[in-house]
């Protein structure tokens, strides 16, 4: 099972919430994980209020270090670049998130891959839209069928698998292997890549 270290100052609270999907051990403060180098964990979640000053002490710890996801009340839009830049891989803001959307990061972030609270993820976009592209867009490695296409637009809305495969009415394994066959289409290793590729050669919003 995947080992999680929960760093909080909120109690238990949000490692009870990580539970069943991983191994979660609540870890306060922050100098224990890195005294601990990570303490052989798959994955830290931090909850803070301050995500960058944190990100910054744990940039500073000996490599290699597991992914970080975020759990955040608030962060305000400046502040979201900014994590993903310094180390964040996931991006979670209360209200935005269930507990199955908790679940889903957890292991999808262990994993590597990237999931994004709506606000978020709309600062992510509003920064690619933002940039002008120095060079034209190059072609997919392999078109996208017109199912992969529809996933694609829902994946750019930020729309997680579930609600993918209800809109679209399919079986949610089968969103989760069409997401992965996009990834390879695209050369991309996660959502957050994807999104940004597909943002930047199509110019949507």
């Amino acid at each position: 099972m995947t080992k999680v270290l929960v760093v909080s100052g909120a109690g238990h609270a949000l490692a009870e919430l990580v539970r069943p999907a991983a191994d979660a051990v609540e870890v306060r403060p922050l100098a224990e994980v890195l005294a601990a180098g990570g303490g052989g964990a798959d994955l830290i979640v931090l909850h803070t209020t301050a995500a960058v000053r944190e990100l910054a002490a744990l940039a500073a710890s000996p490599a290699p270090r597991p992914p970080v996801l975020i759990v955040t009340n608030g962060i305000v839009p400046g502040d979201v670049l900014t994590a993903l830049r310094s180390g964040a891989r996931s991006i979670l803001i209360d209200g935005q998130y269930t507990r199955a959307d908790l679940h889903d990061a957890v292991r999808a972030t262990a994993a590597g891959h990237s999931r994004l609270s709506p606000s978020a993820l709309s600062v992510l976009v509003d920064h690619v839209q933002s940039r002008p592209l120095e060079h034209g867009p190059g072609p997919f490695r392999q078109p996208l069928t017109r199912r992969e296409l529809d996933i694609m637009e829902l994946l750019a809305a930020g729309e997680p698998n579930g609600s993918i495969a209800d809109r679209l009415d399919l079986a949610e394994k089968t969103v989760r292997n069409r997401v992965s066959q996009i990834y390879l289409k695209l050369q991309v290793n996660n959502r957050t890549e994807a999104i940004v590729h597909w943002l930047s050669r199509t110019g949507s919003r």
